[in-house]
């Protein structure tokens, strides 16, 4: 049987933040990754430390990032943004029929991976996206649900991550969600909606948590894996905050349209390194999904687990290690590939039932 162990595998973007966070899973677990990214200094440096092999590529050149994911097994994508570098190397992993991973958690390149299930198919290869923190743990929680309730026909998430910093990358992508507006799933489509337009409370030990609907990439790994025609997700957002944003969604979406206001809003992530890892001890990452069918009969879940970039680091090494022992064919999300099995493989993960 193939494993990560016994497979040539490559990290693309293995000196990021998100990156440096696998690499070290993936250590820890006894495997061997190629390290991959543009910074040969920073590849080299990384390489030296943990013992591994390294590879500099520029996503520029399509032939040579072809090249330099020929002979793979598999290519695992942690830089983001995923809008970015998604396509260059999907195309190269088509091109050479090496199964994709990545950690995107931005819904329209989710979108975007699941309208290539064909091409995958017929490569004899597998696309799975969303392979990190808030896709893949919400996929687990909607799997567990449904088992009690299959007859769901609503679903709404809540996800708040317990993040140690924001990272260049993920500073990049706020923008780009911000500019491309809200949306939920409705009769089973996507259709958009003004940001924050629609709010709700959480009550978990004694506490209340407001949540506002935004456009996470949950939202595409959701309607993927459980086909329920109805779902929202949301995230932490004061309700004043989130009247606020309501209020001026469309202004935003339009003032970042404007080239200008878009890189002056991303600035912080650009040209930035990669931050240190930090201290994440203590820090619990929590997401309820709560679904619900044509009775009227709801069922609520609970899943609490660590700091969200840790959780992402090894929900990607578990989606890798399943998709390698595997044999699947086509585009993915943890859920669709896998269902609630994954959670087998996944450390520090509660799941609590709430009614």
């Amino acid at each position: 049987m193939s494993t990560l162990a016994n497979s040539t595998w490559m990290i693309y973007g293995a000196y990021g933040y998100t990156g440096r966070l696998i690499v070290e899973e993936s250590v820890r677990r006894g495997y061997k990754p190629i390290l991959a990214g543009r910074n040969a200094n920073k590849l080299a440096e990384l390489a030296q430390r943990h013992g591994l092999e390294w590879q500099a590529m520029s996503l520029a050149d399509a032939s040579r990032t072809q090249q330099a994911v020929r002979g793979k097994n598999l290519l695992l994508n942690a830089a983001g943004p995923f809008s970015e570098t998604g396509p260059p190397l999907i195309a190269a992993c088509l091109d050479a029929g090496v199964s994709y991973i990545d950690v995107s958690g931005e819904l329209e390149h989710l979108r975007n991976v699941e309208a290539q299930d064909g091409q995958a198919r017929k490569g004899g290869l597998a696309l799975l996206t969303g392979a990190g923190f808030g896709t893949t743990y919400a996929d687990i929680l909607a799997s567990c649900l449904l088992e009690r309730l299959p007859t769901a026909i609503q679903l709404r998430l809540s996800v708040a991550a317990a993040n140690a910093l924001r990272t260049p990358g993920a500073q990049r992508t706020v923008v780009a969600v911000l500019a491309d507006g809200g949306y939920v799933v409705t009769g089973g489509r996507f259709a958009r909606r003004r940001l924050a337009d629609q709010t709700w409370t959480v009550r978990t030990n004694g506490a209340a948590v407001d949540f506002a609907a935004a456009p996470m990439g949950e939202l595409a790994s959701l309607r993927h894996s459980t086909r329920i025609g109805e779902i929202v997700v949301g995230r932490p957002m004061p309700r004043g905050s989130a009247m606020v944003l309501r209020t001026l969604s469309p202004l935003l979406k339009g003032a970042l349209a404007v080239s200008a206001i878009r890189r002056y809003a991303s600035r912080d992530g650009a040209g930035a390194a990669a931050p240190t890892p930090v201290q994440h001890d203590g820090l619990r990452s929590q997401l309820w999904a709560e679904a619900r069918d044509a009775n009227g009969t709801t069922v609520v879940a609970q899943l609490d687990t660590g700091e969200g970039y840790v959780a992402a680091a090894e929900a990607a090494i578990a989606n890798a290690e399943a998709l390698v022992e595997g044999d699947l064919r086509g585009a993915f999300t943890p859920g669709s590939a896998f269902g609630a099995a994954l959670l087998a493989r996944l450390p520090n993960v509660t799941i609590s039932q709430l009614c």
